[in-house]
């Protein structure tokens, strides 16, 4: 369907010429109105003067009738009228045919007080008859009447001026309509919707909001772009980081197992030596494939809103003691952190999570893992958990290698190593700190990362303290 489009330049220029036009008309016409006003006023002016004259004339001669025939008042008519209202003389017409003038508004007020005067149309183009009676000494009263051009008969008399005025009217409003409706215009035509926030000096004021939600949407376009673009560099990396990671333990254990079933191997203790490392690059991928699926697990959680959902993929929610948690995640390390000649301690206050035990059971275990992991030599690694302002949380301090301030947020990555030649020899899949932030962020807790390079790192776990239940405070126990 086909639908016009209305034009705002249009209809600022028609709004702004028919307000021109409409001024025009309207000090025309009131033109004309002070123009009639001001003319009657001037005859009334002019009859006053007039009849003072006649009244003084009459007064001081006998015969009122020879006064006024030879008075010569040019467009001013003359009437005598006697005191029982009968017409004695008139300049116009034939006293025989007037009829009685008692009844007269301004003979009326002359009789009663000396003078008086009226207006009163006398035709359909609107011309007025202006009276004014004086009353004589003798009782009897002059009146004098001058035929004055009412507003419709100026109105008309003007029509050619006021065609010109008119005329000039609309070319300057046609010019002056046009230039200000592309004036109005011309902030709206200037936006820059690319960069909004620049036109905002020039802008009106009720275009101010716009301009800064438009700005707010196109920083909102551009981080989700920014977005898609890290995950599809995610995405890749991820795979082919996956491939490689996959890859090496595979490419171990066929290579162990070719060389056993070729036959090539004959010393039993070359054998059990293959064996050995074909079981431990079988648990190094079975460790990678159960780091992946808990990975793949948290992300659909994360893109799911549905909690029946979450809970059918990784558990469902329950009061977990962490003080047992870092327990049984010290009984699991204590052996692996011997071996590598760490200190493992672990000091708890009662505290209590609403969460997934499996998922918080592997948060602590990565935490600690990496600590031992990235640590010197006869370093140590202290797990703790209790309450801070009611709110519960676990850390896990080191006194490793530490991590650069420009590092701290890329460890939580996938596959991100802050060393990579430790990592390789020290073993590890490059997933732990990556499950350790989906599982905080699952549990809608915060990480804090405080960590100096060569002198070691503390990474603090925080839960909201609305979703725990907290045993009662007790002091912290010692090192186990």
């Amino acid at each position: 369907m086909n639908t016009a489009h209305r034009s705002l330049s249009r209809r600022v220029f028609a709004t702004v010429f028919a307000a021109a036009m409409v001024m025009v008309a309207v000090f025309s016409f009131a033109g004309t109105a002070y123009v009639q006003g001001r003319l009657v006023a001037l005859a009334h002016e002019e009859l006053d003067s007039q009849a003072n004259v006649v009244c003084a004339a009459l007064n001081s001669m006998p015969d009122d009738k020879f006064i006024l025939r030879n008075l010569n008042l040019s467009n001013t008519r003359i009437t005598l009228i006697d005191t029982d209202g009968s017409v004695l003389y008139d300049t116009e017409a034939d006293v025989e045919d007037m009829p009685n003038h008692a009844d007269r508004p301004e003979v009326v007020e002359a009789y009663e007080t000396g003078r008086g005067d009226s207006e009163r149309a006398s035709s359909t183009l609107g011309e007025v008859m202006l009276y004014e009676a004086v009353r004589l000494d003798n009782g009897t009263v002059v009146r004098l009447s001058q035929e004055q051009a009412g507003y419709l008969s100026i109105l008309f008399n003007m029509l050619p001026p006021l065609a010109v005025l008119a005329a000039f009217g609309a070319v300057v409003s046609f010019v002056v309509a046009r230039r200000e409706s592309r004036a109005i215009i011309a902030p709206l035509r200037d936006v820059d919707l690319d960069h909004p926030i620049r036109n905002v000096e020039n802008a009106y004021t009720e275009m101010i909001p716009m301009l800064e939600r438009i700005e707010t949407q196109r920083q909102e376009l551009k981080r989700q772009v920014r977005v898609l673009a890290d995950n599809d560099r995610m995405r890749r990396e991820f795979t082919a980081n996956i491939t490689h990671e996959l890859k090496t333990p595979l490419t171990a254990i066929s290579g162990y197992a070719e060389l056993i079933s070729s036959g090539m191997v004959s010393d039993e203790e070359d054998k059990r030596d293959f064996a050995h490392r074909i079981y431990n690059e079988a648990g190094r991928l079975t460790a990678l494939v159960n780091d992946i699926l808990t990975l793949s697990n948290l992300d659909e959680a994360e893109r799911d809103d549905d909690a029946s959902a979450s809970e059918s993929v990784l558990g469902s929610r329950e009061p977990v003691d962490l003080p047992r948690t870092l327990d049984t995640v010290y009984h699991r390390l204590e052996t692996v952190a011997d071996v590598n000649g760490i200190t493992l301690a672990v000091k708890t206050a009662p505290a209590i999570v609403l969460g997934v035990p499996r998922l918080l059971d592997e948060l602590v275990y990565n935490l600690a893992s990496n600590a031992i992991r990235y640590n010197k030599p006869a370093g140590s690694v202290t797990m703790r958990c209790g309450t801070e302002d009611g709110a519960p949380f676990i850390s896990v301090e080191d006194t490793g290698i530490g991590i650069a301030p420009e590092e701290q947020d890329k460890v939580f990555e996938r596959f991100y190593r802050v060393d990579k030649s430790r990592s390789k020899a020290r073993g590890g899949t490059g997933l732990g700190l990556a499950i350790v932030k989906h599982a905080a962020v699952f549990h809608n807790a915060t990480i804090a990362v405080d960590s100096t390079l060569g002198e070691g790192t503390t990474i603090t776990v925080r839960f909201p303290a609305d979703t725990v239940s907290v045993q009662e405070a007790q002091p912290e126990q010692g090192t186990v």
